[in-house]
């Protein structure tokens, strides 16, 4: 731990205070050792890795600050209590309209990685490190910071506790694959002397040009001034519906307890292990996980170091979740050398730095960055890719997945069986999703609802023509609607966030071609030729939908923007006997 220069002046202090008073009585001398006793303590005893005046600082600015947001709180007000003074406006970004977070500090845009429309995965990509897409340091470029977060929630989810679904998609995945993930880049310019907010606009488009183009072909999309409140409450988990309160410990917000923690030692960047570091982070036990990494400014000119700061933030349902996820935290950074340092008294910065805001906590500096040589910070392994429900296996054994919920509606087609629609119900189970079956063939439904229903989770069975009750979807339990009704007419108007329709149809006829080109998502098991020839019109697949009527009958075809994937769905035991086989007919 650095010794401050303010401890030596406090030393100082003491022994002149002690001094001045010798000849003065006992009852000032008595006085000023106490005095200096006090000063000495306070400058020099360490509590839990910290110095006691930096406790003290901390607990006064904690007693100083409000530690509650009523539930429904605007995410506006949110971003006020992280960011006191920051006011989001639109802005001309390197061409597109974007919304320019802008305080004391300096000015930061928002970009939200991956594109949004394409709901098919089987590939992992790559992310560049935050440091290696800084602006190179000159005259001409003011002090620039990146941040990289990546938010996520483990598969099968913890609100699936351990039922059906969640051993089932446990069988399936082996726990390797994310239920949600969202990747977010915070491109921020300091204010510093000499330039204007008119210069920093400037540099700050041309910086987000630069990263979109080191980026290629990741999608790189900034977000509006509508969007940025909407998307730090998401990431936040303030759902509306329940009050926020900073304690010391923790903070609970959206029915979460959560708690931060910042990287006080690097591992061994040389270590493959170590290299892996977050997307180990990423697959905690946890409600939901977020990993930021923030980068620069970039030190004097000809250092090969970067300043980085790595800070987690653990959401669990309750305080014994949240304890058991910080312990496997500590055990897995202990395993590689690491340590970590839980905000305590700082919760409300921890926040703020996994938001992407480009700071590491309220202030305009980063105390905790720690300088990492850029060649070993560029060796982290990064990505996106392994979120979604896993429809099934493709011929390489890799998981074909697809993201069913987003923030925003997902209209789906499957042209099959019914029971595989029950095993995408079943799947979406396991990720923590509320599923309600609107069908007018209850019968075939009862079986599965009974044998896959959890207590307290039940799966609802309406009618046709009624509506779907109960809360609308969230990051954290999306809401799936199947539709077992015949024949459905397209809807074009946007749904909700996090809900999609699953469309069930048996057979596919001239009746279904508009509803399956205006999908977003389309399920194909094995077809009759005439079938086929329907699916090639509606969805552009050319001669390629031949195959669909050649598949095995365990297999799909998912298509996305004409994009088609094969998938061998591979039921699991639990599966194979709560539903049977999941062929067609």
């Amino acid at each position: 731990m650095p010794v401050r220069a303010g401890q030596i002046v406090a030393t100082q202090v003491a022994a002149a205070l002690v001094v001045t008073a010798a000849g003065s009585g006992p009852l000032l001398l008595a006085a000023a050792v106490l005095a200096a006793l006090v000063l000495v303590v306070v400058a020099w005893l360490r509590v839990r890795d910290r110095w006691l005046f930096e406790w003290l600082g901390i607990g006064m600015r904690y007693l100083g600050r409000a530690r509650t947001l009523p539930a429904e709180a605007d995410p506006t007000v949110l971003l006020d209590r992280v960011a006191p003074d920051a006011v989001v406006v639109p802005a001309d970004v390197s061409g597109d309209t974007a919304a320019v977070i802008s305080d004391g500090y300096g000015l930061t845009v928002v970009l939200e990685l991956g594109d949004p429309t394409a709901l098919l995965s089987d590939t992992l990509q790559s992310l560049p490190s935050p440091a290696s897409l800084l602006p190179a340091a000159g005259p001409d470029t003011p002090p620039t910071r990146i941040q990289l977060v990546l938010s996520a929630a483990t598969a099968p989810a913890a609100s699936a506790g351990a039922g059906t679904a969640a051993s089932s998609y446990r069988q399936l995945t082996e726990g390797r694959l994310l239920s949600q993930e969202r990747a977010l880049l915070a491109v921020r310019v300091l204010r510093t002397e000499g330039w204007s907010d008119a210069d920093l606009r400037r540099a700050l488009s041309s910086a987000v040009r630069k990263v979109r183009r080191r980026l290629a072909p990741i999608a790189a999309r900034p977000l509006g001034e509508r969007a940025v409140p909407g998307v730090l409450a998401e990431l936040a988990h303030h759902d509306g519906a329940h009050p926020g309160v900073e304690t010391w410990p923790t903070l609970r917000l959206g029915g979460l307890v959560q708690a931060s923690f910042r990287l006080r030692r690097w591992p061994d960047l040389r270590s493959e292990t170590a290299r892996r570091l977050v997307p180990r982070l990423l697959s905690l036990p946890t409600v939901g996980t977020t990993v930021s990494i923030n980068a620069g400014p970039w030190p004097a000119a000809g250092d090969d170091t970067v300043p980085v700061d790595l800070t987690v933030r653990l959401a669990a349902a309750d305080d014994a979740g949240l304890t058991a996820a910080s312990h496997a935290l500590r055990r897995l950074l202990a395993a590689e050398g690491a340590v970590v340092r839980r905000l305590d008294g700082e919760q409300l910065d921890g926040l703020a730095s996994t938001l992407p805001l480009g700071v590491t906590g309220i202030g305009p500096t980063a105390p905790n960055q720690r300088p990492l040589p850029t060649a070993a910070v560029e060796t982290l392994e990064l990505s996106i890719g392994t979120a979604g429900l896993m429809i099934g296996v493709n011929r390489h054994g890799a998981a074909v997945l697809a993201r069913l919920f987003r923030p925003e509606a997902t209209r789906v087609m499957l042209i099959g069986g019914v029971r595989a629609a029950q095993m995408v119900a079943l799947r979406a189970m396991a990720l923590g999703a509320r599923v309600v079956v609107q069908t007018a063939r209850p019968l075939a439904w009862e079986p599965f609802v009974r044998g896959a229903s959890a207590p307290g989770d039940v799966i609802a069975l309406i009618p046709p023509g009624r509506p779907v009750t109960g809360p609308p979807g969230s990051w954290l339990q999306p809401l799936l609607v199947v539709v077992d009704i015949g024949p459905v007419a397209a809807d074009p108007r946007p749904g909700p966030p996090w809900q999609a329709v699953l469309v069930v149809r048996d057979e596919l006829t001239t009746v279904d071609v508009d509803a399956l080109s205006r999908a977003d998502l389309v399920v194909l098991q094995p077809l009759r030729p005439a079938e086929a020839a329907l699916a090639a019109t509606a969805l552009g697949l050319g001669t390629s939908a031949e195959w669909l009527t050649r598949i095995r009958e365990d297999m799909v075809g998912v298509v996305n923007r004409r994009t088609l994937r094969w998938a061998l769905l591979s039921s699991t035991p639990i599966e194979s006997q709560l539903i049977g086989p999941p062929s067609r007919y």
